[in-house]
């Protein structure tokens, strides 16, 4: 009988469990707290090798290492107990939490203590970062919920005006006085709800990256000169003092994006004008600072106040969303809190800095910072100007109206209250007016109708059937390539940039958001139609 292999299962036992497990084992004596065996794979799970553990002399800057062999001499549990450890594993250059399971033994009998030791680094990061989503989505829903709030009462505040006066004025169709006044809180409520809307929209696209700034030649004296014919008429309606400043500016022409800087601008004045009571001061400076950049102005904004100030708490949240310092006058103020959001984010987009100075009931100023690029000189021309050698300012052109009559407008768009509205708009200004619901019947009605019968299509984007962009490319490709080359104007509630983009790209010719400015309207058809004046 062939005789079997002898083999030590115990030894062997331990040292495939020692490579296979996560769990290193410790017999450590209770005497001195000295390690007598431990698992090889100590060295894979903590880095550190055993013999620094039997020879106590591992490194001591390692704090994992000082932590372990510190609980090795100081825990003497009379049942299992269950530790845990938390220090830097210098090995591994990272923070460990170690779970410990101390349980005294007895070995042929001697006393020993045996420790378990496993790794629950990875099990805490993993708590740590659910706990992290958990607190972001509860940070994310309370800011929805604080946005649906402060948007539910701000909509409503301007809708119910709207609707209450509206009911008025049809009660009182008798009384133009009062008719009159109640159409004129019907258009200042819905330009109140028109900016509340334009400002979520603004956030929306700040917050997904899709704010672009594009700068372009401009100069900043003819900026701030149209920002001051633009609030002056408010400031003057509300009684308050306002002054402009621009005369220290050595360098007006830069390259900066003009429509952002007009909304920076408007933003603070308005924020300036609704909080300054009726006999307040309201300024807007600009000048030039010292600039060691070549080719580079530095400018300092400020608008200044004397209206009712802020808390000095209230002041560093002030740029943050949705925050509005709570005292029975701000209560009393529309706006969604967003203003200075906003106004912050397009600063620091156009690569400036935005700080305030304030004090409560003494007034307000903010300051901005812009580095803006120069405009290269152009050669002087040497010769004489169109006002002539004795430099008299040319005669103000004569004021020339606008008439587009005997021009035919093609009116797209599925809503029949908005093509009502654009139809009044456009008739007023001289047009005739042709309409259709969608795309297709737009396409149809051009397709036979005679080359240039049609003058302009204004083309709505959001319809059934086919929408304005289809419909658009359909009507580039028709084989008359009179009607194929019909004017087609995009005008449509969607007013992003990707927006506009999206309509040039199917081949239509301009662009005009909703609601329907009447100024910008007739602007544009004037550029395109190029219509008799007289």
């Amino acid at each position: 009988m062939e005789k079997k292999e002898k083999f030590n299962y115990h030894e062997m036992t331990a040292e495939s469990v020692s490579e296979n497990i996560n769990t290193v084992i410790f017999v450590v004596n209770p005497v001195d707290g000295s390690v007598e065996y431990v698992f090889e794979n100590v060295s894979r799970i903590l880095g550190i090798p055993p013999e620094d553990f039997y020879e106590n002399s591992g490194d001591r800057t390692n704090e994992i290492y000082d932590r372990l062999m510190e609980t090795f001499r100081r825990e003497r549990p009379v049942s299992r107990k269950i530790l845990e450890l938390q220090g830097f594993n210098k090995a591994f250059g990272q923070s460990m939490w170690l779970s410990l399971v101390c349980s005294p033994v007895t070995f042929n009998t001697k006393e020993r203590y045996l420790f378990s030791l496993s790794d629950l680094t990875e099990e805490r990061l993993i708590r740590r970062a659910l706990a992290e989503a958990a607190s972001a989505a509860a940070q994310a829903s309370a800011a929805k919920s604080r946005f649906l709030s402060n948007m539910s009462h701000d909509i409503r505040t301007p809708m119910n005006a709207i609707v209450g006066f509206a009911a008025l004025a049809e009660k009182n169709l008798g009384d133009d006085k009062k008719v009159l006044d109640y159409l004129k809180k019907i258009y200042a409520s819905s330009n109140i709800l028109l900016g509340l809307i334009n400002e979520v929209l603004d956030m929306s696209r700040i917050e997904s990256g899709k704010m672009v700034i594009d700068e372009s030649k401009n100069s900043l004296l003819e900026i701030f000169e149209d920002m001051e014919m633009l609030v002056a008429g408010q400031m003057e309606e509300k009684h308050l003092h306002f002054n402009v400043d621009i005369q220290n500016i050595k360098n007006p022409l830069v390259y900066c994006d003009s429509i952002h800087l007009k909304q920076i601008l408007m933003n603070l004045l308005s924020n300036a004008m609704k909080y300054t009571p009726e006999g307040g001061f309201i300024s807007l400076t600009i000048s030039q600072k010292d600039c060691d950049t070549d080719g580079c102005g530095h400018y300092e904004i400020r608008v200044k106040d004397t209206g009712i100030g802020m808390s000095r708490e209230f002041s560093y949240r002030v740029f943050e969303a949705f925050e509005r310092e709570i005292n029975s006058t701000v209560n009393k103020i529309q706006g969604t809190g967003l203003g200075m959001t906003i106004t912050k984010a397009l600063v620091e987009l156009m690569g400036g800095v935005i700080d305030v100075e304030t004090c409560l009931g003494k007034g307000t100023e903010f300051i901005v910072n812009l580095f803006l690029r120069l405009q290269e000189p152009d050669c002087p021309s040497g010769g004489e100007d169109e006002a002539g050698s004795q430099g008299k300012a040319a005669p103000a052109p004569e004021e020339k109206k606008i008439d587009f009559s005997g021009r035919r407008i093609l009116l797209t768009d599925d809503n029949e209250l908005n093509r009502e509205i654009a139809a009044e708009i456009l008739m007023d200004c001289g047009f005739q007016v042709e309409t259709a619901e969608n795309g297709q019947i737009a396409l149809d009605k051009l397709r036979q109708s005679e080359p240039g019968y049609y003058d302009l299509i204004l083309m709505d984007v959001q319809m059934p059937v086919m929408n304005g962009h289809e419909a658009t490319r359909a009507i580039r490709k028709l084989e008359d390539s009179r009607l194929a080359s019909t004017v087609i104007i995009a005008m449509t509630a969607n007013a992003f940039a990707e927006d506009q983009q999206a309509a040039m790209d199917c081949g239509m010719d301009g662009f005009v958001t909703k609601p329907i400015d009447v100024e910008k309207l007739t602007e544009i058809l004037e550029q395109i139609l190029k219509p008799a004046q007289r």
